[in-house]
């Protein structure tokens, strides 16, 4: 089962805002500056929703199959795709660079 709920929730640090799972529920943070201001982070991360939600879905399906710690790796692989001729060294979950609503980087 992939996600299928959200909650939301405030950072209590300076981090920036950013989006995690807890079982098959999306966890999005806001950060504390922004939520403190009285604004909202989300404006600008609302045009890659489905990418976030499909990316986290992808590590509750292999979190069931694989475990945790091997869907949470999933985030450091790194690599090297070609964008406008320059080349660029990235993580697979930039989604920036993600070229469909997996939230994946393929080369």
């Amino acid at each position: 089962m992939p996600i299928n709920d959200f909650a939301l929730a405030c950072a209590i640090d300076n981090s920036p805002a950013y989006f995690t799972y807890e079982g098959t529920t999306m966890v999005i943070i806001t950060s504390q500056e922004t939520s403190m201001r009285g604004s909202s982070d989300f404006d600008e991360i609302e045009p890659y929703m489905d990418s976030l939600i499909a990316h986290e879905s992808i590590h509750v399906v292999i979190g069931r199959i694989e475990g945790s710690e091997i869907s949470d790796s999933l985030d450091d692989i790194e690599i090297i795709i070609e964008r406008n001729g320059h080349k660029f060294q990235v993580t697979i979950n930039n989604i920036l660079f993600a070229t469909d609503s997996s939230g994946i980087v393929t080369p």
